[in-house]
């Protein structure tokens, strides 16, 4: 019987597994199933979820992991059982969390990062440099009905005088604070007090040692508390989610945070790529959009859901292919908030959907821009840094169809220079990344069966050329039995070159003196070799910032023409 290992994720909507094999020497994906999502109620309809869950991958494999009556207890005792079970977790609504530290730069900007992979809502932020007293302290730290503590500041063996108070603090909201769901607290500071604030705060098992998030004075390391914010997060959901401690019982595992497990993958692209440059995801689901970058050595991410505004609505409006009155427009987004998994019905319907993930998208990345200056995104300009490849998935993207999931993408991310975009159609990242550490050759075998959908190569053309002007030309060679294409751009055009089936097709780029196509500096060109993918290769020569035309009835034949010429 073949080695298996089970991974399943409880997401907002859907609650996913996927069952892995190895057969002589190979990983690969062997089952995979779905069911909606329940985590209300005293925990009986979220077991019985998970249990059919499990028949339908029982169904379809050899693998064991019910009981004789049907049921879930300790599965890794069954024979033939599952190697080890992963599980992530996006349900329910964010922690609410607060992060206290020493100054905005060294305390309270990493802690932000921080936390932002465990599907935490900032909604305090205490600044112990604001020369608040600590009676107007405790009183912030009171009232704001939070989670999630986390403490951090201070370089090992500096100044403690501060840093004491707000651990004072605490103990009290701690213990005064009457609250059905314990609050957790994650220490991440000065080193000289984790004990002192252990034995201070008295939490018990909801009190989380780390090391300092500061190695050194400008700079931080998140990686050193990922452990605690971990257990943090397991036991604040064994709290809000019936029946969850028994799941994570029966399994013989534990539960972290979906996009966690996504950013263990992506952050092992970035550093396997060995283009230096960084790897982007994007989930985009019905109703938030996940954005998980790596570059550098560093890994970061943001879980987004756009408040309904009338800024937001009518910005969304103007990148709508169908002429839509704000009216309409609004009450479909309202309603959509209502049923995130509505289906459109209409074309109207359809292009109001894709317009207000564009949105949704751009909102997103400008969150994350502000949460790591580092990032490269620019409202107007686009993704100024590189990142390759660029990963979409999600429910959203999942019922689009190819060319459309990749306008919306390139509409709202704005990309510049060459670059991959691909689709995880299956969710593997989030099953893969809660596997890796108890098995590394796992992933690494299942993402080299070209597991991800390549939609299509981008070349972006970056000039200063006026509209109608010549910015490229392109030689396709597709071999020797076929006869060389010759392709001329022109300032403003979208333009769609099929790629050879199973095979590499070449391409020579011909820039006019100002126009940068990634090669390093505006005018140099060179062969680039693409792979087979759904779309082709797409060369965008429309500028940066993307201009719409002013006129509703232009910018609306305009979009209509772009998705068009990717594919209808």
């Amino acid at each position: 019987m073949p080695k298996t290992y089970l991974s399943l994720d409880i997401g907002k909507s859907q609650t996913q597994a996927w069952l892995f094999a190895q057969r002589e020497g190979l990983w690969a994906v062997q089952a995979t199933s779905s069911v909606p999502t329940v985590i209300e109620g005293d925990g009986s309809q979220f077991r019985m979820g998970i249990q059919n869950l499990l028949r339908q991958i029982e169904r379809s494999s050899d693998t064991r992991l019910l009981d004789d009556r049907g049921q879930i207890t300790h599965i890794r005792r069954l024979e033939g059982a599952p190697a080890f079970i992963g599980l992530t977790l996006s349900a329910g609504k964010p922690i609410r969390t607060a992060v206290i530290g020493l100054s905005e730069a060294y305390s309270i900007a990493p802690l932000r990062q921080l936390v932002s992979l465990f599907n935490c809502e900032v909604v305090l932020e205490v600044n112990l440099q604001d020369n608040l007293n600590a009676t107007a302290q405790l009183e912030q730290l009171l009232t704001s009905d939070v989670e999630l503590y986390v403490i951090g500041g201070g370089a090992n063996g500096g100044a403690q005088k501060t840093l004491k108070a707000a651990i004072e603090n605490l103990r009290l909201v701690y213990h005064l604070i009457p609250q059905t769901i314990r609050p957790q607290i994650v220490y991440c500071g000065n080193q000289e007090l984790a004990e002192y604030a252990q034995s201070e705060i008295e939490a018990g098992l909801d009190m989380h040692l780390a090391s300092n998030i500061q190695t050194n004075p400008g700079h931080e390391d998140p990686t050193l508390v990922w452990k605690a914010m971990l257990a943090a997060f397991e036991r604040l959901q064994f709290q809000r989610i019936p029946g969850l401690a028994e799941l994570v019982n029966d399994l013989h595992t534990c539960v972290i945070p979906s996009d966690f497990s996504a950013g263990r993958m992506v952050r092992f692209l970035e550093q396997s790529g060995g283009n230096g440059k960084g790897v982007l995801m994007l989930r985009i689901d019905a109703d938030t959009v996940s954005i998980i970058a790596a570059r550098d050595q560093r890994l970061n991410g943001i879980s987004h859901c756009l408040q309904v505004n009338d800024v937001v609505l009518d910005m969304a409006r103007g990148l709508s292919n169908q002429l839509t009155d704000i009216s309409s427009f609004a009450t479909y987004v309202y309603n959509r908030t209502l049923f995130p998994d509505y289906t459109p019905a209409t074309l109207e319907d359809l292009s109001i959907e894709q317009a207000w993930a564009r949105v949704r998208i751009r909102e997103a990345l400008i969150a994350l821009q502000k949460l790591d200056p580092d990032f490269g995104y620019n409202p107007s300009l686009g993704l100024t840094r590189a990142y390759e490849p660029i990963i979409l998935s999600g429910s959203e993207m999942q019922r689009a169809l190819p060319h459309q999931g990749l306008m919306i993408a390139l509409d709202s991310i704005l990309p510049h220079g060459i670059t991959t975009i691909l689709q995880d159609e299956q969710q593997l990242l989030t099953a893969l990344g809660s596997l890796a550490p108890h098995d590394p050759l796992l992933p690494v075998q299942v993402m080299d069966t070209e597991v991800f959908t390549n939609l299509a190569t981008v070349i972006t053309v970056d000039t200063l050329a006026s509209g109608g002007q010549k910015v490229l030309q392109i030689e396709v060679d597709e071999g020797e039995q076929t006869p060389r294409l010759f392709h001329k751009i022109q300032m403003g055009d979208l333009k769609r070159i099929e790629t050879l089936l199973h095979g590499k097709t070449k391409l020579y780029l011909a820039p006019e003196d100002e126009s940068d196509v990634g090669m390093g500096i505006p005018g140099l060109g060179g062969w680039v070799g693409v792979m087979d993918s759904k779309v082709g290769v797409v060369v965008d020569a429309r500028g940066r910032p993307l201009n719409l035309p002013m006129n509703e009835i232009a910018r609306a034949e305009a979009l209509r023409n772009w998705l068009w010429e990717l594919g209808g």
